[in-house]
């Protein structure tokens, strides 16, 4: 009975050492876990963060060429105003003799004595 007792107790103590044993190698399983999903959360913000950077890129670039080519159209425009503010000051002074012709084809109508 010495025997059975002894090898139970020794049973006994080989299932305490292998629990033990067991819930170590858990442990650092859930720690490997634990640290490689933070490498992933990490990997997936680094990749968040490319795509936000190249879409800004996208962006400043596409705003860069709207305004470059909104300053051609302004200036484009502002040259189109000045030649078309000279053509007009052309066509008053234009108007202001044809005017003035008009009032001395008049009077020269009026006067028997040019005919």
């Amino acid at each position: 009975m010495a025997k059975t007792k002894s090898n139970i107790r020794l049973g006994a103590v080989k299932m305490d050492k292998l629990k033990n044993n067991l819930a170590s190698v858990a442990a650092l399983i859930a720690a490997i876990v634990a640290i490689g999903g933070g490498f992933v959360k990490y990997g997936e913000l680094q990749t968040k963060i490319n795509h936000l950077e190249e879409a800004s890129k996208k962006v400043d670039v596409a705003s860069i060429s709207s305004v470059s080519a909104n300053t051609e159209n302004i200036d484009k425009v502002t040259s189109n105003s000045n030649k078309n503010s000279t053509n007009l000051e052309v066509l008053k002074k234009e108007i202001e003799l044809l005017k003035i012709q008009i009032e001395e084809i008049k009077a020269s109508a009026d006067n028997p004595l040019t005919n």
